[in-house]
């Protein structure tokens, strides 16, 4: 059995290698993209376990004192440590830059890989990122100015070596809140001062993460409680000392204005007496005067008293004067007459007249004296008028300087009773207000956050690390896809093979079971043959997948990572699944038919095999068509569909390879033309100047525009967001538009404007809004517009919407510029202002990533051969087989006189025709899967040229049909090699 199994091997060699290559090429590419994911997670993971990288690294937002580290410790069951971080501007090269600062500890002494030098050993030394070095030509020996900063104070470093951190694992340093957002590398400097003895971070090795993050987050509130309260004790403290001293001197200034109102209250009572005594005074008066007044104020009343004292005065001192100036009258007409009378009496010598005289004169003195005691009498009462009213006018001025004095007691009274009051309510207030800052201050520490403690995995601390292992899915994904055409292939090749050995030996089958044997036993032949093939093909394509394809995608995708090499290594699980496909595609397969064939019944085996009932195909009956085909022609189509498994098995393969040379130039497509895309259709600008916000001198450039640029994250994705006002012309130097329509956006107050693999990493649609993470600020935006952009991730936002949304103002630290200056000479030039920190060209930068993206043309280049790979073997399986099976025919009609041209077309003219037809099955599988590998094969910062050119698939279409040809002209001599009197004898037998 087994030596017949050989013989079959020898005599069916191209079909034994067909089913072996497409065997290895199934397995070899299903193992080799699975466990390239694998092999990817697995070399980091051991990267990070050589280099103790951490494992859990907690933070808190207000920092980590010795007292919440002890408490962490204690929690874990782990001894962390804390570390010192802090982006810091940095001065270098006459330039400033940022640069990620951490603390060289024993806690960050396992970060550093050195290229070259050794780590800080003293005080002032630090140890530079490589980038650093390269990007500001730096060399050992060099100094650093440490500027001023949050936690450290300014010193000057020297450089004492350079390399590379396991923070890191690719080109990114992340973001930054200063600067233009770009953390330009990183340092481990030693022996620095602090500013705060708080650490910035705890880092934990060794410590069962999950089971860390769990207690950590069920103490948070315990630990943030207690960290605050230590933070705000001396407030706290301040403040309890603040309201005590505010309650004593409330009470004080209390004490005393009581004090004073008393002594103002005692005066008030004085006030009151003398009142009392103003109103007797007044009562005394006006009972004198016979008139009532009360009910008036006493001025009022006094005033009035005044009144009726005056008309009394003058009431009687009229009278009396009236009277007196009567009496006065009348005793100068006694008197006058009296002496007129004694005149007479001299001259009179009448005595009768005489005495009558004399009696008249008598009784002129008698009247003359009772006047004069009249006027006396007046002239008294006059007097003691006089006296009376002063005594009434003394009283009445007393009363009146009494009331004055009351009235200007009562004022003063009033008025400092007023400013009494006055000075109270001023106190109080002032009190008050004190009571205020006071329990605001109170409030205020109540109400602030204590803090939030975040635990980051090394996922979340390693720069890049999510990165990595989501790229290392991308190509598990990939690799679901391509292995299905080979083990589709392998099933066909397999089938048509075992199929083709079985028809040519069913007699011998029957003899095998007439002599006695199984069914089982006649088939094994069939069965080892596929088994055979099966498990070459086996071991090449385990070998294939696990040690070689891994590496080269590996080394491909490490254009962006810092890692060591692939640890490449056998697993049993991504090996087990492709095993047992390949296995029942091939010897299933061949099982299964020889099998069935085998328990036919032996009589039946042993007599050749009727012929299949002849069926029309599709042209027969057209027959417009058919009646103008040659008799070869008609022949060869009606080949073509007489074995549906080797026309299947033709399609697909041929298809297939079809299909993956479009894939491979349209991806070739996709990953270069970005390059010409991003800086010649999207970018129109000639270079940038990184500053900080200086005037750079625009007379050197012949176009620029000045915008303000910050760092940001969404979902994890590091985004650099560009602030312009709608009114700059920014669209002169970056293209804003649609990659489909080409319609042109505006930036306008209201929305923003987002990079088209964002949108299409957050499942973003215009109208939606996105939540960004502007300088540690949640700020949620409203979607305008997705523009065209296939490298880094963008934002283009107005200046008033920034200011909006963050409440902070814009500086413009980018200068998008043009020159026709030599850049050598231009960037002289710009790098003599101290405030500029670099200027970069885009000549440059667009034959870096050009230089990147060549590491591609490696898995290009796998998925071309084995395109052509999976050809040869279906095509020289087919002609192979078709040649061993239409020998006869062959012999024929080389017989009958046919050239040796029209020999070899008859066979291989039903190739080249399913060659055609495989073309449109090609067409589709190649774009499906084109769009499949784009997507699947695309890096997170990176979105390759979705479009298929017509160049690309004519390209592989062309390739295709000429390697088809190729194989058929070699093949044609082996038809014309046919040896006619053998092949008519065997028939004859």
């Amino acid at each position: 059995m087994v030596k017949d199994v050989i013989r079959d091997i020898k005599g069916r060699w191209l079909q034994f290698v067909a089913i072996l290559l497409i065997t290895a090429l199934g397995v070899g590419f299903y193992i080799g993209i699975q466990v390239t994911g694998y092999d990817m997670r697995f070399t980091a993971d051991q990267y990070m376990k050589t280099s103790n990288a951490l494992d859990l690294e907690v933070r808190h937002t207000l920092g980590i004192d010795e007292e919440m580290l002890t408490s962490l410790n204690k929690l874990t069951g782990s001894q962390g440590q804390g570390i010192y971080v802090t982006d810091a501007y940095i001065h270098l090269s006459n330039r400033d830059g940022v640069a990620r600062v951490i603390e060289f500890t024993d806690a960050t002494s396992n970060d550093v890989l050195i290229s070259e030098g050794t780590v800080p050993k003293n005080d002032n030394e630090v140890f530079v990122d490589e980038q650093l070095i390269n990007k500001f030509q730096l060399k050992i020996g060099d100094t650093i100015v440490l500027k001023d900063n949050d936690i450290f104070e300014e010193i000057e470093l020297t450089i004492v070596g350079f390399g590379k951190s396991n923070l890191y694992m690719n080109l990114e340093r992340g973001s930054t809140t200063l600067g233009t957002g770009e953390v330009n590398g990183f340092i481990y400097p030693k022996g620095l001062q602090h500013k705060h003895e708080v650490f910035t971070a705890v880092r934990f090795e060794g410590v069962n993460v999950s089971e860390a993050k769990d207690v950590i987050g069920n103490n948070e509130e315990t630990l943030s409680n207690e960290r605050f309260e230590r933070i705000v004790a001396n407030d706290r403290q301040k403040l309890a000392d603040a309201q005590s001293e505010l309650n004593t001197q409330k009470a004080k200034i209390l004490q005393q204005f009581t004090q004073a109102e008393n002594a103002l209250k005692e005066a008030n009572q004085k006030l009151k007496d003398a009142s009392h005594e103003l109103a007797s005074g007044i009562q005394e008066i006006t009972s004198q005067l016979g008139i009532n007044i009360s009910g008036m104020s006493y001025q009022a009343q006094l005033d009035n008293v005044k009144l009726h004292v005056t008309e009394f005065k003058n009431t009687n001192t009229k009278l009396v004067d009236g009277e007196l100036a009567k009496a006065t009258v009348m005793l100068e007409e006694l008197q006058t007459n009296y002496e007129a009378i004694a005149k007479q009496i001299e001259i009179t010598t009448d005595v009768s007249l005489l005495e009558q005289l004399t009696i008249q004169q008598k009784e002129m003195e008698v009247q003359i004296q009772t006047v004069e005691a009249q006027v006396t009498m007046l002239m008294e009462k006059q007097s003691e008028l006089t006296a009376e009213f002063k005594v009434v006018d003394d009283g009445v001025n007393t009363l009146q300087a009494g009331i004055d004095y009351y009235n200007e007691a009562n004022q003063l009274y009033k008025e400092n009773m007023q400013k009494l009051q006055t000075n109270r309510n001023i106190a109080l207030t002032k009190i008050n207000q004190n009571q205020s800052e006071i329990d605001e201050g109170i409030a205020t520490i109540d109400s602030t956050s204590h803090g939030k403690i975040y635990s980051f995995e090394r996922k979340d601390v390693l720069v890049g690390y999510t990165e990595f292992y989501q790229d290392s899915d991308r190509i598990e994904a990939i690799g679901k896809v391509f292995p299905l055409i080979f083990f589709g292939v392998s099933v066909l090749v397999t089938l048509s093979t075992i199929s083709r050995m079985i028809d040519e030996s069913r007699s011998q089958i029957g003899v095998y079971k007439a002599l006695g044997y199984s069914s089982w036993y006649a088939s094994l032949k069939y069965i080892y043959f596929a088994l055979f093939s099966w498990a070459g093909g086996v071991l090449i394509g385990v070998a294939i997948g696990f040690y070689m394809i891994p590496s080269l995608i590996y080394n491909a995708y490490r254009i962006m990572y810092q890692t060591p090499d692939l640890i490449t290594q056998f697993v049993m699980s991504y090996a087990l699944l492709p095993l047992i496909i390949s296995f029942l595609c091939s010897v299933g397969i061949a099982g299964y038919k020889a099998l069935k064939v085998s328990r036919q019944r032996t009589a039946n085996l042993l007599r050749p095999e009727a012929p299949k009932k002849g069926q029309r195909i599709i042209l027969e009956r057209i027959p417009f068509i058919w009646n103008r085909m040659s008799f070869l022609y008609k022949v060869s189509f009606r080949n073509l569909f007489r074995n549906k498994s080797r026309f299947l098995m033709t399609i697909l393969g041929i298809g297939g390879c079809a299909g993956l040379l479009i894939t491979a130039f349209g991806l070739q497509h996709s990953i270069y033309s970005i390059i010409d895309k991003q800086f010649g259709e999207v970018i129109h600008y000639d270079g940038t100047v990184l500053h900080n916000d200086a005037t750079i001198d625009t007379s050197l450039f012949t176009q620029s525009i000045n915008v303000a640029s910050v760092g940001g994250k969404y979902e994890g994705n590091d985004i650099q967001v560009m602030i312009s006002s709608p009114e700059d012309d920014i669209s002169s130097f970056i293209s804003l538009q649609s990659r489909v329509t080409k319609e042109k956006l505006s930036l306008d107050d209201n929305s923003i404007i987002i990079s088209e693999k964002l949108a299409i990493l957050g499942g973003l649609e215009v109208g939606n809004t996105m939540m960004l993470d502007l300088n540690g600020q949640d700020v949620s935006v409203l979607i305008g517009g997705i523009t065209e952009n296939y490298v880094m991730h963008y934002v283009y936002m107005s200046r008033n919407l920034y200011t909006e949304k963050t409440g902070e103002s814009t500086h413009d630290t980018i200068t998008f510029f043009n020159t026709d200056t030599d850049n050598q000479a231009l960037a002289t030039q710009i790098l003599e202002n101290k405030d500029v920190y670099s200027i970069s060209f885009m000549d440059n930068v667009s034959d870096a990533y050009s230089d990147m993206m060549k590491n591609f043309d490696i898995v290009i280049y796998v998925i071309m051969g084995a395109a052509f790979i999976l050809e040869l073997i279906v095509l020289l399986n087919l002609i192979s087989m078709n040649l061993s099976e239409r020998t006869k025919e062959l012999a024929t009609i080389k017989v009958l006189g046919f050239y040796p041209k029209e020999v070899a077309q008859y066979v291989l003219r039903e190739n080249i025709i399913l060659t055609f037809i495989s073309m449109v099955f090609g067409l589709g599988f190649g774009v499906v899967l084109h769009r499949y590998v784009i997507l699947k094969a695309e890096l997170n910062f990176v979105m390759f040229n979705r479009e298929l050119l017509v160049s690309s698939v004519a390209t592989a279409i062309a390739i295709t049909i000429l390697l088809s040809l190729i194989i058929n002209f070699l093949m044609s001599r082996k038809a014309n090699d046919v040896n006619m009197s053998e092949a008519l004898k065997t028939f004859d037998e």
